[in-house]
């Protein structure tokens, strides 16, 4: 699975469109202009060349500390740093079978080495490999509390992920009132596409 950010992606490959699309005093509206300056920045081989994968795993292979892991526990999303996959079947036929990403296990991968896509996860999968990956990253840290604390200048009393949206961590502080962190991402649009226009900020 790929575990590279949204705006990873296609940083250079923005940066240069939007540089030629000002030489050359091309809008975003031109779209015929602009499609063909995309295809031949597309053609540069050296833009946005590395992302970083994680491994799917046989849930009853993975171990912590030589003991096999609770296969409830691992495939509700309870395990820090392995996020569960639903099989995929492709007309009745299982292309990829049940598994669980081991995001602690992430390799750096070539795009010119990256043959095809099997399939893309939707928004809501998105946002579970987020949360997934802020929880092994950062809402492990242990100066994270009290830097939190200091920051909003009170004592963090309770801290508890919101139902609805598990990318929002709601702290409730000293005085009673509760501050929400971790604000959803935008994304690109599902499915395909090999380059995404605007997965970063302009």
């Amino acid at each position: 699975m790929v575990t590279t950010h949204d705006c990873g992606h296609d940083k250079e490959f923005n940066a240069v469109v939007d540089r030629l699309l000002e030489e050359r005093g091309i809008r975003e509206e031109d779209s015929e202009e602009l499609f063909a300056v995309m295809a031949e920045v597309e053609a540069d081989p050296t833009l946005d060349r590395e992302f970083q994968v994680s491994p799917l795993l046989d849930p009853t292979t993975v171990e912590v500390a030589g003991r096999s892991v609770d296969q409830s526990l691992l495939l509700g999303g309870r395990v820090i740093g392995y996020l569960p996959v639903p099989p995929l079947v492709v007309a009745g036929v299982e292309v990829i079978p049940q598994a669980v990403v081991d995001l602690s296990y992430r390799v750096t991968v070539d795009r010119i080495g990256y043959v095809s896509r099997l399939t893309s996860v939707s928004e809501e999968a998105r946002q579970l490999l987020r949360y997934a990956l802020a929880r092994l990253d950062v809402l492990r840290t242990p100066t994270l509390e009290a830097a939190l604390s200091e920051a909003v200048g009170q004592e963090i009393k309770s801290a508890r992920i919101d139902k609805r949206n598990p990318l929002i961590v709601k702290l409730t502080l000293a005085d009673g009132s509760v501050l929400e962190l971790l604000q959803k991402p935008s994304s690109p649009p599902a499915g395909p596409v090999s380059r995404s226009r605007r997965s970063i900020p302009s």
